[in-house]
């Protein structure tokens, strides 16, 4: 379907941020187009926390509330896709998604965020306990691990600074660096003092029943109880790497380069959410999507100004 209306914006993704964007917009009578693939990096978890009025709700429950929020406004359309293909002509975006719509916009926000590639994660098993029993922020999932025996699963040098933040909800953690030696002798004495236990042995696999992690099996056949964990990288990466292809810059940690209202060095092109900070969790998110929105609606309107 072709689009011949010129629309003022395009916001590419629909987790928290995107969709708070566009609610935003469709309060101002901003015209706009949502388009979303619906595959959100989250849609594995159990539940989503830390938003007020809403913790613990599913991801997919919140996306239907916010569709059907945004239902009222005429302004915005929401379309369910992937964005294949963005191209700028003249001052205009061209926008083509895998379902045969094309937009064309005066910007676009991208609100993509990160996809995780668990398979490059190097745990055999995980994918049985990854989003019910093990997760990559404490602070989504480490209320309902509290207290319980923990795992934490890291290759990286890194891992000693994200045990001490995970060591806040337990005080049985056990280190897993499967086979690697990324911790240094200094490291190894602070969590001694600490009663952290760090295991360097590779590891063989998970064992878990029904998604509920049981134990870390060693490759020399010692077995480790654990009921829970959590990892330090998830295989993660930029979901959308279109913008990349427009030819907006990346950070040294592969996040999109733009200011604190979310602009790029591109004219129009605007990054927010995770796609911009790595991860922010679902209330920095909605309230980043909606801060953008606004500076953006403000400069709109100064733009009709200046053109009278």
């Amino acid at each position: 379907m072709d689009h011949t209306s010129i629309l003022e914006v395009a916001v590419v993704g629909g987790g928290p941020a995107g969709m708070s964007a566009a609610l935003v917009f469709g309060r101002a009578m901003i015209s706009t187009v949502i388009i979303n693939e619906e595959q959100a990096r989250n849609m594995v978890t159990q539940g989503s926390h830390g938003f007020l009025t809403r913790d613990g709700a599913h991801p997919a429950d919140l996306l239907q509330i916010a569709k059907e929020q945004l239902v009222q406004y005429e302004q915005v359309t929401y379309v369910k896709g992937r964005v294949n293909q963005v191209e700028k002509q003249d001052a205009l975006f061209v926008i083509n998604t895998n379902k045969g719509d094309t937009f064309k916009a005066k910007h676009v926000v991208f609100a993509t965020g990160y996809q995780d590639d668990i398979s490059q994660v190097n745990l055999p098993g995980i994918d049985a306990v990854y989003g019910k029993t093990v997760y990559p922020c404490p602070f989504c999932d480490g209320w309902e691990r509290r207290n319980q025996p923990l795992a934490l699963f890291g290759e990286e040098a890194f891992v000693f600074e994200f045990a001490k933040t995970i060591s806040h909800w337990t005080h049985d953690l056990v280190v897993f660096t499967n086979g690697k030696k990324v911790v240094s002798e200094e490291q190894k004495q602070a969590f001694e003092q600490k009663k952290v236990v760090l295991v360097e042995d590779k590891i063989e696999k998970l064992i878990s029943i029904n998604g509920q992690l049981q134990g870390v099996q060693l490759t020399h056949g010692q077995t480790i109880s654990r009921q829970g964990g959590f990892l330090l990288s998830t295989g993660e990466k930029q979901a959308c790497e279109i913008p990349a292809q427009l030819g907006v810059e990346t950070n040294d940690d592969g996040t999109y380069k733009s200011n604190e209202w979310g602009k790029s060095e591109i004219e129009g092109i605007y990054i927010i959410g995770d796609a911009k900070n790595g991860f922010g969790g679902i209330a920095a998110s909605v309230a980043e999507g909606a801060r953008v929105a606004a500076m953006m609606i403000h400069e709109i309107i100064h733009q009709k100004w200046a053109i009278a």
